[in-house]
């Protein structure tokens, strides 16, 4: 029978209908077995209003999402039970036993198993149930405990979701730790403590930022602590061998927690210069930035307190030392400095200038407001010495042309040894 030229076909008899229907489609929804297309209909939706078409697709993209979920949660299923037969936790864990583990029974009390700020880290020791408030605190935590038993770690798993370490020498010796019900709380999970590993000087979990933690009070006492001094210092406490590149790292970032990030100093300019005019009105601030970049570069700026103008003119003898000097740190430039002799010699400083350049007229711009500040050469009668800085002597010479202006003396006999070397 020709199905396609009989115009009464409509899609197949009730045979064909029972067989849609058999156990194999039993799941399906009902309306999958309508027949939506009439005999002269080729548009299986052209019967049909637009909002039962969404209506179809939002179902079928439903019923598609749950079968995926079903799936993952059968591969996470077999996973466990695969670490559950290899004798490994796992993180998803049930909130009863997680209770049980802080309970009253355990020595402390309930928050016994919290970790603390003010633990010691001498004697501390880490236990299956301690929670960290999160994962950063756990790994920070995890390494200073780590290094000071004596111990390198290999981590198997470093994720946002678990953290797993074993010793890097092979022994038995292992660590899991995963969050509380997907909350930031970070919670060791399990602890094999049978490390039978020999006290190694070398251990990668002692980088320089621990380092320089760990050094923080000796630089803060002596920040000029010589490397060597340090590194004898730091096998002895901390035991561990470390490089020179990295005992010259973690002192930087010694001197940044004691002295403060410089980026942070640079960004806060403005504040400092606020606040010194609020307490201070009669000093000299001023900061000169290029406005045609963004963010705004600092080009000059000069410091002079009115402390420190008033005691050089109360106290000082009319000499005025000047010199400059790079700027090796992460900004670089020129700093420039106007000193004084009190009267018992010491070294008193008068003001203070930052130029991205050394040359005749960074050192005319300082020494212009320098003499509005302290008064002018001819009227106070200022005598100048110096080195031959780069436009320095033209810059006096322009300014002060009637003060009396010398080099040092100190300055011309290393020019003239590193001139003349070897020479009688």
């Amino acid at each position: 029978m020709d199905t396609q030229s009989d115009p009464t076909y409509q899609g197949g008899g009730d045979d064909e209908e029972e067989s849609l229907s058999d156990s194999s489609l039993s799941d399906c929804p009902d309306w999958m077995f309508e027949d939506f297309e009439g005999p002269e209909d080729d548009d299986i939706f052209a019967s049909r209003a637009p909002d039962h078409a969404r209506k179809l697709f939002k179902t079928l993209r439903a019923f598609v999402k749950s079968n995926k979920k079903q799936r993952a949660e059968e591969r996470q299923n077999e996973e466990n039970e695969r670490n559950r037969e290899r004798g490994e936790w796992y993180s998803e864990v049930d909130e009863d036993d997680l209770q049980s583990k802080r309970g009253s029974d355990d020595e402390g009390g309930p928050d016994s198993l919290v970790w603390s700020d003010d633990t010691d880290m001498r004697t501390f020791e880490m236990v299956v149930g301690l929670q960290f408030p999160t994962r950063k605190k756990y790994r920070e935590i995890l390494r200073d405990w780590a290094v000071r038993k004596w111990w390198d770690l290999k981590f198997l798993y470093n994720e946002t979701a678990k953290i797993t370490a074993t010793c890097k020498h092979g022994c038995d010796w292992r660590i899991h730790a995963s969050p509380i019900m997907k909350t930031s709380t970070y919670q060791v999970k399990s602890l094999r403590e049978s490390h039978t590993c020999a006290h190694r000087y070398q251990n990668r979990q002692a980088n320089y930022k621990y380092l320089g933690k760990r050094i923080e009070n000796i630089i803060r006492d002596n920040p000029m602590e010589g490397l060597e001094s340090l590194k004898n210092k730091i096998r002895r406490d901390v035991e561990v061998e470390c490089s020179r590149d990295k005992l010259y790292r973690a002192k930087r970032y010694a001197l940044e927690l004691v002295k403060g990030d410089i980026k942070v100093q640079y960004h806060r300019l403005y504040d400092y210069y606020a606040t010194v005019v609020k307490h201070n009105p009669t000093s000299n601030l001023i900061l000169q930035v290029d406005r045609n970049l963004n963010p705004l570069v600092l080009q000059k700026m000069y410091f002079c307190l009115a402390s420190m103008r008033e005691g050089f003119l109360a106290c000082c003898r009319p000499i005025i030392g000047l010199d400059g000097c790079f700027l090796k740190g992460m900004y670089k430039g020129q700093l420039l400095i106007a000193i004084g002799r009190d009267g018992n010699d010491n070294i008193f400083p008068i003001a203070i200038a930052y130029v991205e350049i050394e040359k005749e007229e960074t050192w005319k711009w300082f020494l212009s407001l320098l003499l509005r500040d302290i008064g002018s050469a001819d009227e106070k009668g200022w005598a100048f010495i110096s080195d031959r800085q780069k436009g320095l002597v033209e810059a006096v010479h322009s300014l002060a042309p009637t003060s009396e202006h010398r080099f040092c003396l100190k300055h011309m006999y290393n020019n003239f040894k590193g001139k003349y070397r070897g020479r009688i």
